[in-house]
């Protein structure tokens, strides 16, 4: 699984990083670039593939399509 961010106000986003890189870039950014500014807008996404929009994934964990005791 990777990590990205991106900053609401000025846009500048990383590339996908694992996520302890795209934390660091993220404080980095914040420090150089809008140092003291409390951070808006913001996005820190992975790029992991929800369970409950994969049939199969939903019916390999049990949450759809399985017995009920």
């Amino acid at each position: 699984m990777a990590w990205r961010y991106e900053c609401g106000p000025c846009g500048v986003t990383t590339g996908w990083l694992p996520k302890d890189q795209a934390s660091a870039k993220r404080d980095e950014h914040r420090n150089t670039v809008h140092p003291g500014m409390t951070p808006t807008a913001e996005v820190f996404e992975s790029n992991a593939k929800s369970i409950a929009k994969d049939p199969v994934a939903l019916k390999r964990s049990g949450s759809v399509g399985g017995s009920i005791p």
